[in-house]
């Protein structure tokens, strides 16, 4: 059953603040703050309803972005130093420090989080910028900072070094640390059914903890694969965007987005309880229970 004091209420799950050079962008915390800080009326199929973000799950993308010998922008510590100051000034801000394996080290995020670990929600990878295969012994020392202090990992997953299957195999020898597949594999369809094979191969199994943003599935692919996973499945996806990149530099993008994604669900699903819950379930209540709920609760 839906909470209805809950219901309306939306977790980002994949933001950042910092430079991308490869889209020439520097986006600061104003970027965020002009989509987020106001609840923001959405239409689905004809119906308004009042929504807000109340939470944003945001890394710097200075500590992913590239010098153009391929070495990171920025280090670890730096990085995630400067994301945690700014997410300590902004209440829906929540951090997801950087790490890079082959550049950095796992005990700078170990000793930052040793200082700060109430302000850390999880470690975000990027082996396709860093240029290192997402199944290379250099990430399993991140891996295991995550499970000694019960962190999730973000990881870009798409094709090349962050291909799914890497992911799968480094998760599977750390099978207590939650795994998260952004984009559900970033790429066309068949991208996205491939990830979800190994998200579901993974959960069955036993073998890893994995779990996917949808940010960049489009809205039919999101109902696609909704109408193909079990409850299990279902209960291990959650809404993200990738925001401020792509068209959510400009935050007008961010209501339509949620509206599109909604109105889908909506249409596609005619018991309106079940809409409500897989709704409600991608928005808000996964992302709060494997973020938010053991620190709340």
């Amino acid at each position: 059953m839906v909470n209805e004091e809950d219901y309306g209420k939306i977790i980002e799950a994949h933001a950042h603040i910092g430079t991308w050079s490869a889209d020439n962008a520097d986006f600061t915390e104003e970027t965020l703050n002009a989509a987020f800080d106001e609840p923001f009326t959405v239409s689905i199929n004809g119906e308004e309803e009042e929504n807000e973000v109340v939470r944003i799950l945001v890394s710097n993308m200075s500590g992913i972005d590239q010098l153009p010998d391929g070495s990171p922008k920025i280090g670890e510590m730096e990085a995630n130093e400067t994301m945690l100051d700014i997410a300590a000034e902004n209440p829906k801000l929540r951090t997801l420090i950087v790490g890079q394996p082959g550049y950095g080290s796992a005990d700078n995020l170990a000793d930052l989080i040793e200082r700060r670990g109430d302000e850390i929600y999880g470690i975000k990878l990027h082996p396709n910028t860093l240029q290192i295969d997402a199944n290379d012994p250099l990430y399993e020392p991140y891996l295991s900072v995550a499970q000694e202090y019960g962190l999730p990992v973000l990881f870009h997953s798409q094709d090349n070094c962050s291909d799914p299957m890497y992911i799968y195999e480094t998760a599977m020898k750390f099978p207590e640390v939650p795994v998260i597949m952004a984009h559900l594999g970033m790429g066309g369809d068949d991208n996205h059914w491939y990830t979800l094979g190994i998200l579901q191969t993974a959960l069955k199994s036993g073998s890893a903890n994995l779990y996917a943003d949808i940010s960049w599935l489009s809205p039919g692919m999101i109902v696609a694969v909704l109408k193909r996973a079990d409850d299990e499945t279902i209960s291990h996806l959650f809404f993200g965007t990738d925001i401020p990149l792509g068209p959510y530099s400009d935050p007008a993008a961010y209501p339509a987005r949620v509206s599109e994604v909604k109105s889908a669900i909506v249409a596609a699903f005619e018991d309106e309880e079940e809409a409500a819950e897989l709704i409600h379930a991608l928005f808000y209540q996964n992302a709060y229970d494997l973020f938010f709920a053991d620190r709340e609760n």
